[in-house]
């Protein structure tokens, strides 16, 4: 009977080759998975926007992202970034600690 492919079993005998520890090699394995498929949804939503934003454009007969990197395909890469670079902007006269609550508290 074949049991499979032991994919930790051969990534923790790598690493023990090359000179790490076991118990390191089983903590640096054990968020790997986790980390995987962080990585594969962030990506996965990335070409969802990309192809609505392509799609939505040929609908409606314009050109669609195209201005960040090859056929607009870093565009949620730039609105990503562009979100974590924006400004927060909290009125003079205003608590900032309840300008800021005051949108998180509607949503709970």
């Amino acid at each position: 009977m074949n049991p499979g492919i032991d994919l930790q079993g051969t990534f923790i005998q790598t690493l023990k080759d090359l000179g790490i520890p076991a118990g390191t090699a089983k903590a640096i394995w054990m968020p790997l998975p986790m980390f995987l498929m962080i990585i594969g949804a962030t990506v996965g939503v990335l070409v969802v926007v990309w192809l609505e934003r392509k799609i939505s454009a040929a609908a409606q007969q314009r050109i669609g992202p195209e201005y960040a990197g090859p056929l607009g395909v870093l565009q949620p890469v730039a609105d990503g970034l562009k979100l974590v670079f924006k400004e927060d902007i909290v009125p003079a006269k205003s608590d900032p600690l309840l300008f800021t609550l005051g949108p998180i508290l509607v949503v709970i």
